[in-house]
């Protein structure tokens, strides 16, 4: 079973309304941040991406269904069919309510954080997923990203009080699981890591039931795209095609074997090729700034928006500025957040296993097709759970070297 760090006798007698006053301005900070940055971004798609999925809500409301060529997951669609049927219908009002939405993640980080580490490594974990850069800016663009850090958060969340003994939580883990994969289906990659995880917490005698629950969950959320997709194509396919192109394989391979069948040949038949390129699009995963972004290209971006004039032909903002930033805020996140894995791990070893297994199959999903910054995003509420617990450790390391009455002050509240 998981063992939290213990609070100290100050922590538990401090008032409720304290705690709750600096999760509601850290709320307030994510909320505002976010919607903000919706609006710089404005009413006018950017990415080629973004009307494909607004698009495919507005055929979902008009009962016209997503149509046999649709070629992305099917969740992200669904989300934004609700946000354009209770909001007015213009991009802007679908970018606020999703901002709105990813500004409650911050909630749900210091949840976990709480639970795995503490109410001080909690708050900081909460205040960095407020103003990290990336989440910022991307909770205002229609992707799918967004959707997907919520939902993986929550089915963490729900897998650990699942390793505490709940088969309800379990059973939730793997209904959220399954609602992920149908936004991200990289994500299919966890459902294994976290059953196992589920399985090896809880008594050896439920833990069958406990891996079964998770499992049969998540099939029964994917059993009805995956029937459709039957209908539809005649065969089983992936949950979604879009980046079936970006695996290494051939396509005549794919439509042969299938795709995890012709993945695993590749990976047989040229093993050191294969480990090879993983390793490259494993690091890439993690690249401290954007280096595959189409839109970079001025010509590119002409070029899509004469295919489509909805498509705004400026950038968000200046490339140079832009990598700046997310060079200098990822190195001091990933930075905090293994001095947090080695904190956690040293505290609560299962608590560490399940954000680090996590975070490291959830990049190897991806690596085995094509890895960019932005896919790493459904995660990041996880690393910084571990940013939080690696900022609060160095927050208590210089308040021990600096002995001031305020710092004295500051100790106590952790």
């Amino acid at each position: 079973m998981i063992k939290p760090m213990n609070h100290s006798p100050s922590d538990r007698a401090r008032p409720e309304l304290r705690w709750s006053r600096w999760l509601t301005a850290a709320v307030l900070a994510a909320a505002v941040t976010r919607i903000a940055a919706a609006v710089a971004i404005g009413d006018r798609f950017h990415f080629a991406d973004e009307a494909i999925y607004v698009d495919a809500a507005h055929r979902l409301l008009d009962g016209a269904g997503l149509g046999a060529d649709f070629r992305q997951a099917p969740g992200y669609p669904g989300l934004v069919a609700v946000f354009v049927a209770v909001v007015p219908s213009s991009i802007l009002a679908i970018r606020l309510v999703q901002s709105a939405l990813a500004a409650l993640g911050t909630v749900l980080v210091y949840l976990l954080a709480e639970r795995l580490a503490g109410r001080g490594p909690a708050l900081a974990a909460a205040a960095i997923y407020a103003v990290d850069p990336l989440l910022v800016v991307s909770a205002g663009l229609l992707y799918p990203e967004t959707a997907a850090a919520v939902l993986l958060s929550t089915a963490i969340l729900a897998a650990w009080w699942g390793g505490q003994g709940s088969l309800g939580y379990s059973g939730l883990s793997g209904l959220l699981l399954g609602a992920l994969v149908l936004v991200r289906p990289v994500a299919l990659v966890l459902v294994p890591v976290v059953a196992v995880w589920i399985a090896v917490q809880v008594p050896r005698r439920l833990a069958p039931a406990h891996l079964g629950l998770v499992t049969v969950a998540t099939l029964l959320v994917l059993a009805p795209w995956t029937y459709r997709n039957y209908r539809v194509h005649g065969r089983l396919t992936p949950i979604a095609v879009a980046g079936v192109h970006t695996a290494p394989v051939a396509p005549q391979a794919v439509a042969e074997n299938g795709l995890t069948v012709a993945v695993l040949k590749q990976a047989w038949n040229n093993p050191a090729d294969f480990a090879a390129r993983t390793v490259r699009q494993f690091f890439q995963f993690w690249e401290l700034a954007p280096t595959r972004l189409t839109t970079d290209d001025p010509e590119r971006r002409a070029a899509l928006h004469q295919r489509d004039p909805r498509l705004s032909t400026d950038t968000l903002v200046p490339s140079g500025a832009r990598d700046l930033v997310s060079m200098i805020a990822s190195t001091m996140e990933f930075g905090l957040a293994l001095l947090g894995l080695v904190v956690l791990w040293r505290s609560g070893r299962a608590a560490a296993l399940l954000i680090g297994a996590v975070s490291i199959a959830f990049g190897l999903g991806y690596a085995l097709f094509v890895a960019k910054l932005r896919y790493r995003i459904p995660i990041l509420p996880l690393v910084f759970v571990l940013s939080g617990v690696g900022a609060w450790k160095l927050g208590t390391v210089v308040a021990e070297a600096m002995p001031s009455a305020a710092v004295k002050r500051w100790r106590t509240r952790g």
